[in-house]
């Protein structure tokens, strides 16, 4: 309706010019120039139209933003790039966010403003707040984490208050699915409404520091590929996913002695359905200094890292539900007197929505991308932080990949411009589940080597990769341990993906048995943009030795190089556990490629 407008004025003046006797062919021109370069513009770009630093008062304290060095432990940098896109006029303008978390506070004054309550679902019941601005943040629909979330993606900037958001111009609504999370609800959450929502911001998943594979439910699933292709009027909407925060190694200093020597892995991202699945886009967490969280798991699924609290300890300020609600609720020091914020949020909590409000200012800046267009744009547009990291490989299409990082750090800077001129890409091609051979089903105890079994695809079509799923079942003897087992698919290009790795599974602090990979399916995003065709290769190895078989207090050696994760040539630790050294069996494996021809 704007350009319509524009249209018509600048159309009136050429024709008032041109009534009088003494034309002005200078103006002529110049109104020619200007319509034809107006009518010109792409209408799939957005109108980003806002520009410059916001003026609110916690901004200097958002290193996430924009990191000058001078909080404790950054480096000058290790940011998001946002300034870019604010300067190029991008702030989210037009763009909707849900928060699909325990609620939100609504009448928040840097959030009230970008609030849009069509976007909402209250699954209390709609009698119910969607917070409470009283009391502690156990409780239940309290919305303390989902006012933190909402304000990183959509806090309003340049209004002399608080902090701004990474799309300080988007309008968010709430989905507070974890008061009643039922896979019914979670399922409602991913696809009602979803012709409204562009992004979805997910900072929830499987239970950290287990070690246990989690699934995600049917019903999910049918929600969350719903709205990945129908949402935003079949363009798709954008799940954002936190990658989870169990990736904390385990060590005699902090296992009262379980773990006697090494560094022992627990949480991987592959172990969570939802976070793994080929529909959510994996967001792992980096520090003011760019490296990795220590809690932030790793794994072949990851899309991006975000910014979130690192080993320096400064994690992200943010929103917090006023007055005496929320985290800040004393306005004590270290935090900030004015308890409607905090600077205590993190975790890849934190994480996934800083890379939301980057989706959010991609949609912006060209609305006509779908969402799998974002995910590869993503792919191809972020930073490669932490760059003497010894896992970073360079995979069969030329992409920078770390199973730390995903493709790298978020960056507004390299994303938006490829999203400007980006060509949309061509129909989704997706295989069927095409069933590996298991010749090589035997995976011997201890041995590095493994069983190897290959299948060859052909003729599939797929000249680019965008998501590649593995579905695997290993059966094991009743006192034997899935948590021995090292998995990794290798492309035709020799790109190597790490689906599991050796881990510790515990409960209640205690070592207990890792649940058996039964027909489990791993997501990998690492082969993107290379060829689906040629032979894919599935290793399984059993990397642990028990120094007692049999015994139901021994010693267990796993390998833990950085081939197989971790840190050091090895871990040790001892289990109360009744457990053999029986060899695992590779019962079945298939794979299904999804991506397009070029």
């Amino acid at each position: 309706m704007r350009k319509f407008i524009l249209t018509f004025i600048i159309l009136l003046t050429f024709i008032t010019t041109n009534c009088k006797k003494e034309k002005n062919k200078d103006l002529d021109l110049f109104l020619f120039l200007l319509l034809y370069n107006y009518l010109s513009t792409p209408s799939s770009s957005a109108a980003c139209s806002l520009t410059g630093i916001p003026n609110d008062p916690f901004f200097s304290f958002q290193w996430h933003l924009l990191n000058d060095g001078s909080t404790s432990g950054s480096v000058v940098g290790e940011d998001i790039k946002a300034s870019s896109a604010w300067n190029a006029g991008c702030k989210g303008t037009g763009v909707k966010i849900v928060t699909v978390d325990d609620g939100m506070d609504i009448t928040h004054e840097d959030l009230s403003q970008n609030y849009d309550s069509s976007l909402n679902i209250n699954f209390a019941g709609t009698s119910e707040s969607l917070f409470f601005n009283t009391g502690s943040c156990s409780l239940s629909g309290a919305g303390c984490h989902g006012t933190s979330v909402s304000g990183i993606m959509s806090g309003r900037d340049s209004n002399n208050v608080g902090i701004s958001g990474v799309a300080p111009r988007s309008k968010i609504g709430a989905r507070n699915v974890l008061v009643n999370s039922t896979d019914s609800n979670a399922s409602r959450a991913m696809s009602e409404n979803s012709t409204n929502v562009w992004v979805s911001n997910n900072s929830w998943g499987a239970a950290d520091d287990t070690g246990k594979l989690a699934a995600s439910g049917s019903l999910w699933q049918s929600g969350i590929s719903s709205g990945f292709l129908s949402g935003r009027n079949g363009k798709g909407s954008i799940f954002f996913w936190a990658a989870g925060n169990g990736g904390t190694l385990l060590q005699s200093s902090n296992t009262s002695g379980i773990v006697s020597s090494g560094k022992a892995p627990r949480d991987n991202s592959n172990h969570d359905g939802q976070a793994n699945y080929h529909r959510a886009f994996a967001v792992a967490a980096v520090g003011n200094d760019g490296k990795r969280a220590s809690y932030s798991e790793e794994g072949a699924n990851l899309l991006v890292s975000a910014p979130s609290e690192g080993t320096s300890g400064v994690a992200i300020t943010t929103t917090d539900v006023s007055t005496s609600g929320g985290y800040n609720r004393t306005g004590s020091s270290p935090n900030y007197a004015n308890t409607n914020y905090t600077n205590t949020f993190n975790g890849t909590s934190a994480a996934s929505p800083v890379a939301a409000g980057i989706g959010a200012l991609i949609l912006e800046r060209n609305n006509s991308l779908t969402a799998r267009d974002v995910r590869v744009i993503l792919a191809r547009g972020s930073r490669k932080n932490d760059s003497s990291d010894s896992d970073w490989i360079t995979n069969g299409a030329g992409l920078n990949f770390n199973h730390k990082y995903g493709f790298g750090t978020v960056d507004a800077s390299l994303a938006l411009p490829l999203a400007q001129n980006w060509s949309l890409l061509g129909t989704e091609i997706v295989t069927s589940f095409l069933t590996g051979p298991t010749t090589n089903s035997n995976i011997p105890n201890n041995d590095q080597t493994g069983a190897l079994n290959s299948l060859t695809v052909s003729n599939s079509g797929i000249g680019k990769i965008e998501f590649v799923e593995v579905s695997m079942t290993v059966t094991t003897g009743a006192i034997d341990d899935a948590g021995d087992l090292y998995v990794e698919l290798i492309s035709p290009a020799g790109t190597k993906a790490r689906l599991a790795v050796p881990r510790i599974c515990t409960s209640n602090s205690s070592i207990t048995y890792c649940n058996d990979f039964t027909a489990w399916t791993f997501g990998a995003t690492i082969f993107m943009d290379e060829s689906a065709d040629g032979t894919w290769q599935l290793r399984v190895a059993d990397v642990c030795n028990k120094a007692t078989s049999g015994s139901t207090s021994a010693s267990y050696t796993c390998l833990a190089t950085n081939r197989f994760s971790g840190d050091g040539s090895s871990y040790t630790f001892t289990t109360s556990r009744n457990t053999s050294n029986t060899a695992h069996t590779l019962s079945s494996w298939s794979m299904r490629v999804r991506g397009r021809a070029n």
